[in-house]
């Protein structure tokens, strides 16, 4: 009867948990495909981590694959370890500093680049910190909450645009604007009072209003204000991607 429920728990169990991150966005990477496949990618985003997964961090991270399924330069990956048996992958995992005691570990392969950064969970394991960190180090495009996509490629364009120029790219885009939907209205508004920041101010307005909310939100402030103040740094930081695109080539 043992060997019978033992039976029953490895057919409908373990299949179970596999294609819970199978059917996730990621895909599944062990020692022999690594190479293969990473390199193959602009960016990959690798996680090591239990041979099962599970819990408030594994459930963030697949929530970011299922958000990033239609960006082709990037690859969403894991590499499940196992510490018995063969201890599958265990190897691999420790070339790049990953092992039980600090597992998951998050690491993000540029191609180009010799070592990947790795992402630093001191503060939070969320969706929305783990797609700051690919957009910051890359350029693609992960919506961050309070971003509109059409307005990132708008900001990356007039980031990019002559000084001079800048005035009648905005007034080109009033259209733009005056057609968001209700909901991305007042994120259109942050949008819009940034640029005319800009050309008031100068490209230095984007780093001392960062700076300026950054200090706010670090002061006792009502939860209301510091959701809006943390979608006005999340929209801020889209006027920078134009600093991670290469050449004329856009990222988004």
């Amino acid at each position: 009867m043992q060997r019978l429920l033992l039976f029953l728990c490895i057919v409908f169990v373990v299949p179970s948990a596999y294609e819970a991150t199978s059917l996730s966005g990621s895909v599944e990477l062990d020692e022999f495909s690594f190479d293969k496949i990473v390199n193959k990618f602009d960016a990959a985003l690798v996680k090591f981590d239990v041979a099962f997964p599970y819990g408030d961090k594994h459930d963030a991270f697949v929530a970011l694959a299922k958000d990033a399924k239609d960006e082709h330069d990037l690859l969403i990956a894991e590499v499940g370890v196992k510490d018995y048996g063969e201890k599958d992958n265990e190897a691999l995992a420790k070339k790049y500093g990953a092992t039980k005691d600090n597992f998951p570990v998050v690491k993000l392969f540029l191609k180009g680049k010799k070592e990947p950064l790795s992402f630093d969970d001191s503060k939070e394991f969320s969706s929305d910190e783990l797609r700051r960190f690919v957009r910051e180090n890359t350029g693609l495009h992960l919506s961050l909450p309070g971003c509109v996509k059409s307005l990132d490629k708008l900001a990356v364009k007039f980031m990019k645009a002559k000084k001079e120029d800048r005035k009648e790219l905005l007034k080109d885009a009033d259209d733009t604007f005056q057609k968001l939907a209700s909901k991305d209205a007042a994120s259109g508004k942050i949008y819009k009072t940034i640029m005319e920041k800009i050309i008031e101010k100068g490209d230095d307005f984007v780093k001392t209003e960062h700076d300026r909310i950054k200090k706010l939100l670090s002061e006792k402030i009502s939860d209301e204000k510091k959701k809006g103040m943390a979608i006005r740094i999340n929209i801020l930081q889209t006027f920078q991607l134009h600093k991670k695109t290469k050449g004329d080539k856009q990222e988004l």
